[in-house]
This record gives structure tokens, sequence and C-alpha cells, in this order.
């Protein structure tokens, strides 16, 4: 065989990578890994060895694309994609990344997330998925999910692009988590986490991604759910962050522009225990004991006494002996109570906010009119909404576009007055003052 010319030629067998071993006068040594070569000399004498494919399919990894088929092919590879993400999703298990190519997905909804699933879009500018029914959540994502590099369009009516399942996630122990995407909709939402939906943590957690919701809400956390935010920014959406029924949030980095409403904090949670007052106290103090109560009060819950409509804030509280505890407040009590007073305690919807941007907001949801160059004039009042009775609370920092800086409700920097206002420097004021102010009288 010493004149033989050998030819190489690749076929796509699954699962069988050859190597070469020596090529000799009279001898070909070709091994795969089960050991197994095929090949053939054709009337010339010149040999074809059949090359056994490599196989471009990696293990708990799926393609999605706008050429793929979902019949015919198996979304093991990028020559053999499926062509919806739903079909994508009806074979994938816990570990399993399905990478989405570039295109504009109508899918059947809600998709189901299973736990522990990732979705990977190319990229949020050239990858969109859209509900075929509008008015239901696009994803439903459960434990350990991740969804990143996508664009959400076209849900409405109150339907969120991300949200907990309908008959419920399980037991979070690992947030959801998505990133760098975008909602671009009216009167949709970009994440809904409804803390009856879940048990557990009943969290999600997001960074980088974007609510052009026209009307709609950008965040709405409620029913006791919790959400970590960091780079949200909500432009143009009648509600940019929501917290009600007891749902909370913290917010970081983040931007609300033009809309109706940027922060709001609404009401509270189902009464969680009860208890009653131990003995009467006077206006002033911040320590109350309780009698009759079965739990232990807990760091950050509201409780309101009897017919009172303040609602206070546990900061610490005594290991129940004989069904009594007592507990400490977050600030003096503005009433007296009384013997057998009732307690009642409460997860209060909550929403603390540092660095956060305000532009225009109260301009409106309509980006034709909301432009100051359109004629709208912003609402101050607007920015930050809470509840009178401190049962909804929103602790922040901000900046708007004047410049102003706030920490809360309480302490205002005032850019073009150079003043600074609020309640908590009017009486860090009047303590320091009162002192010089007797000795100059005496």
């Amino acid at each position: 065989m010493s004149n033989t010319k050998v030819q190489l030629r690749r076929t796509n067998v699954p699962g069988k990578v050859p190597t070469v071993g020596q090529l000799s006068d009279g001898e070909v040594a070709i091994n795969t890994h089960d050991g197994k070569m095929f090949f053939r000399k054709d009337a010339n004498g010149v040999l074809s060895i059949v090359e056994v494919g490599v196989d471009a399919s990696v293990q708990n990894v799926l393609y999605v694309s706008k050429s793929g088929n979902d019949t015919s092919n198996d979304g093991k590879s990028l020559d053999r994609t499926f062509l919806t993400i739903a079909k994508a999703l009806s074979i994938a298990t816990s570990g399993t990344t399905i990478f989405v190519k570039s295109g504009d997905y109508t899918e059947v909804n809600p998709l189901q997330v299973p736990a522990g699933v990732s979705i990977v879009g190319d990229n949020l500018r050239t990858t969109t998925v859209r509900p075929l029914t509008t008015n239901q959540d696009i994803f439903h994502v459960r434990n350990s999910c991740y969804i990143t590099g996508f664009t959400f369009r076209s849900h409405v009516n109150g339907a969120a692009a991300i949200a907990f399942p309908v008959a419920g996630a399980g037991f979070i122990t690992t947030s959801p988590y998505i990133q760098n995407c975008s909602s671009i909709t009216s009167t949709g939402v970009g994440m809904r986490v409804d803390g009856l939906r879940a048990t557990g943590l009943r969290s999600m957690v997001t960074d980088s991604f974007t609510q052009i919701n026209n009307g709609g809400i950008g965040i709405h956390i409620l029913n006791k759910g919790y959400a970590q935010l960091v780079s949200i920014f909500t432009v143009f959406c009648h509600k940019g962050i929501l917290c009600e029924t007891g749902g909370q949030c913290s917010v970081t980095n983040s931007n609300s522009s033009f809309g109706d409403y940027g922060l709001v904090a609404n009401g509270k949670s189902e009464l969680l225990y009860s208890g009653e007052v131990a003995s009467s106290i006077q206006k002033g103090f911040d320590t109350v004991s309780l009698m009759n109560i079965s739990v232990r009060p807990k760091y950050g819950d509201a409780v309101k006494f009897g017919s009172h409509n303040i609602h206070y804030t546990v900061i610490n509280s005594t290991p129940i002996v004989s069904n009594t505890t007592v507990i400490t407040l977050d600030s003096s009590l503005e009433s007296p109570i009384f013997y057998e007073n009732a307690a009642f305690f409460y997860q209060r919807s909550l929403i603390t906010a540092s660095g956060h941007t305000f532009e225009y907001i109260g301009t409106g949801t309509n980006p034709a009119t909301a432009l100051p160059s359109s004629g709208a004039f912003p609402i101050q009042e607007n920015e930050v909404v809470d509840d009178e009775d401190r049962s909804g609370r929103v602790f922040y920092t901000s900046t708007n576009e004047l410049g102003d800086f706030r920490v809360g409700n309480e302490l205002i920097f005032n850019r073009a007055s150079g003043t600074i206002t609020g309640d908590t420097f009017d009486r860090s004021l009047f303590a320091v003052l009162t002192p010089y102010i007797l000795a100059i009288e005496s």
C-alpha cells in the first residue's frame, strides 16, 4: 500500500470523537472513543477513511433561534436549534442553560421556567420576547432561576414580564435573578413579587432592569414578598416601584423618571399576632410591657395599639416569660396607651432606597406630553408616597432634577437657596440652641 492515497472525510455521528494514532505504509491506525473506525478503498485504490465526526452538543445546554424547528431538531447544538423558548423549557431540567439567539419571539404564555434553569438572550437590543396572550404574564420563575439579555414587550393590563406562578413557586432558598433586561410596554408590569405565590424567602433579585411601562408599574412587591433591586430605571410608569400589603424591597443606585409617582409604599400585611398592654404608659415613653402574647415580637414588625392610628416599629423585645414580653419602639409614644389595650402586629410595606435619582416625577406617562419641553411640570410630592399612619414607609436618600438632596422627608438640602430644612434639622437645631437661649435669659 505504499502508493495508497488517503482522504479524510468528516461525518456527523454523535458521541464519537476520533484520535489518530499513526498512518504508515500498509497500516492505518485511527481510534475512536469506542474503538471503532470505518474506512473503504475505491476502484482506483484510494483509501477513504470515514472519520467519525465531532458531536457539537453539550450537556445541559439547549439552543433556540428563529431558524430552528421544534419538531425535527433536538436543540442540542446551533445547527439543531429549537424554534421556541417554550419547547426548550419543556425539556429543561435543573442545571440547564437555554441560549436564545437574536430575534423577536412571540411565545405561548406564561412560560414556565423550572427551578435551577437559566435563560440567556443574545442581548436585550436584539432579543425580544412577547406574550401570545397579552394580558397574562410572560415568564413564571421558581427557585434559582436566572434570566438575562432580553427585552419584554406587549404585556398589558397588569400582566408582568416576570412573576411567580399562579399555582405557586414553592420554597425559595435562592432568589430568581433577572439581569440586564428591559420591559417596554403600556399598562404592564416589569416584575411582580407576590409573597402569596411562594414560601421561604418569597423573594426575587434584579439588577440593570429598565422599566418603560407607560401607565403601568415598574416593580410591584406585595403580600410580604421581598426584592433586592439594583440599577432599576423606571420611565413613564404610573408607579415606578410599588410595595403594598406587606411587600418590602431595598433599592440601590436607581432612577425614576417622568411618570406619575416614583417610590410608593402602602398598607400592611394581614394580622400576624397580637397581645395586650400589661400596664398603662404615658406619652413620650418608648418601651411597652405586653401580656397574653405567644409570639416574641420580631425586629422590624409594625405594632399598633388599640384604636390608635400610628404604627410604630419594634427594634427589640425580651424573650417571652409567662406570656409576657417588653418591646422597645423606634420612637416615643405620641399618645398614652392603657392597660389591656390590644397590641396588633403586622409586616409593613417598606421601601429602603439609597442614592435614588428622581427626574421630573409627576409629569405623566405619555412620552409625547411628559417632557418639560412639552410644557409638563414635575410634582415633587409625587417622588415619594407613603402612609400617614406609618403602615407603609419609604426610607430614602435622593437627588432630583433641581439638585436638591433629601434624607427622607425630614432633612432637605435645597441647592438653589443653600438652606437646610426639615423636622429633623429643626429638632436638632432646637436641641443645640435651647441651652444657649436659657443661659442668656438667666
